[in-house]
């Protein structure tokens, strides 16, 4: 029933909204851990759980892959924290120095956390769009880092139906091999 409702693009009532996000590394930093709790708070605001891995070896097919750049050339996107590639569907680049060095280390795990989200939603949604205000702004400006601080920045409703829409392609396409074939209905 859920792959037929996948297929016509209709959401199954209990469809998976369950991410698994793999990043880079083995242990991790205490600023990564904050970040990576901030973030799957704010994710399950919206219904989503992330299912959080350490390091890119044994990610699933559909996971997604966050790799931290700890030394970014300053040519590349130069006004960017990170970059992910929506319509590839798994790769995200975290500029995770420029976050350092422009943010304080109290505020290093909540400016990640919230930078996780956004790339992570922009690989959900599968499209390459920004919203006007929220976490989903293409610009963070200084006064959207302050409430940061004290609340995590929220999806407009727009964000979220994108996000649904999205997990039910990735799941349609999770239900295909990796082949592209269809699986059969009986299995």
């Amino acid at each position: 029933m859920t792959l037929m409702a996948a297929l016509t693009g209709v959401a199954a009532p209990t469809a998976e909204r369950n991410v698994t996000v793999c990043m880079e590394g083995g242990e991790a930093r205490p600023a990564e851990s904050s970040a990576r709790a901030l973030a799957s708070t704010m994710f399950a605001r919206v219904g989503v759980t992330i299912k959080w891995r350490m390091g890119l070896g044994g990610c699933p097919r559909q996971g997604i892959q966050v790799t931290l750049r700890e030394r970014t050339p300053a040519a590349l996107y130069p006004d960017a924290l990170a970059r992910a590639l929506p319509y590839e569907g798994t790769q995200i680049r975290v500029f995770s120095d420029r976050i350092a060095q422009t943010h304080g280390p109290a505020e290093v795990p909540v400016v990640l956390a919230h930078v996780l989200v956004h790339e992570i939603t922009h690989l959900l949604q599968g499209v390459s769009r920004h919203s006007d205000q929220g976490v989903m702004k293409a610009q963070w400006e200084q006064r959207d880092f302050m409430l940061m601080r004290w609340e995590p920045l929220l999806f407009t409703d727009e964000d979220i139906h994108l996000i649904r829409q999205g997990l039910t392609q990735r799941g349609a396409r999770a239900a295909r091999p990796a082949n592209g074939a269809l699986l059969d209905s009986a299995e």
